[in-house]
């Protein structure tokens, strides 16, 4: 049974990428922040606490990739920073890109230099469209997730004198629950259509998007299954499942 770990899987997506790696047939660790995870109860799948923002965590992460071997590496850990306009203490905007950016590719390249040979091992390490579109309010994370597009390159250079292969799944706007309960609430309060409250919240999102509708998690698992199973080919490879958000010619 293939091993997969999957970093940022206490909730949301990277829980719902966890749960369906193990219905493929995955023996899955997830590893999360929070104490109680929104993943099923199976022998598939252990689930580690550890808050990545800590040395500790780091080194409990880095325990868990160096005993589990694993063939499948998602790196889904975020943190959205400082979120209005006013400037933000220092240690916030570190905070932020030691999660989002620096831990990604300490972790990933250290793991990479030390793996066996014998095992390939594929990463693929999860980024937003905001690198397109940042504003006043998203441009830390917005700057956080550009810096690591470049990282991840840069992790894929190393894999290539390695058994392993580094690729990014570069996400737009995801069907989180968060999203739908926001929205649900306008359209409750306007009397509008849920659909039309959606489609009005996207196009004035980022007026470059061509989806009337939120992504789902079960493309983004489709997605991450195809890189997994392409082998070196993936290596470098940059995956846009992004709703149009990167415009025509990027």
């Amino acid at each position: 049974m293939k091993k997969g770990i999957v970093i940022g899987a206490s909730h949301g997506w990277g829980a719902h990428l966890a749960s369906r790696l193990v219905e493929e047939g995955w023996d899955v660790t997830a590893v999360g922040r929070r104490p109680k995870p929104d993943l099923p109860d199976t022998d598939a799948l252990r689930y580690v606490q550890a808050d990545l923002t800590t040395a500790d965590g780091y080194e409990t992460v880095e325990r868990e990739l160096r005993e589990q071997a694993p063939a499948l590496v998602v790196y889904n850990a975020v943190s959205y920073g400082p979120r209005d306009t006013t400037l933000p203490p220092l240690d916030e905007l570190e905070a932020t890109f030691r999660l989002n950016t620096l831990v990604p590719y300490h972790l990933l390249l250290n793991h990479v230099e030390k793996q066996s040979t014998a095992e390939f091992c594929t990463y693929v390490v999860t980024n937003s469209d905001s690198i397109y579109h940042a504003n006043k309010y998203s441009g830390i994370y917005a700057a956080s997730k550009a810096a690591l597009r470049v990282l991840t390159t840069a992790l894929a250079s190393a894999c290539q004198s390695h058994n392993a292969a580094a690729a990014t799944l570069l996400l737009g706007p995801l069907a989180d629950e968060e999203n739908f309960e926001k929205l649900q609430e306008v359209a409750d309060r306007t009397g509008a259509d849920i659909d039309v409250v959606t489609r009005r919240f996207l196009a004035r999102s980022n007026q470059a998007y061509v989806i009337n509708s939120f992504l789902s998690y079960e493309s983004c698992v489709k997605n991450v299954l195809t890189i997994a199973n392409l082998g070196r080919d993936a290596n470098g490879m940059l995956c846009k499942l992004d709703g149009g958000s990167s415009g025509s010619l990027i």
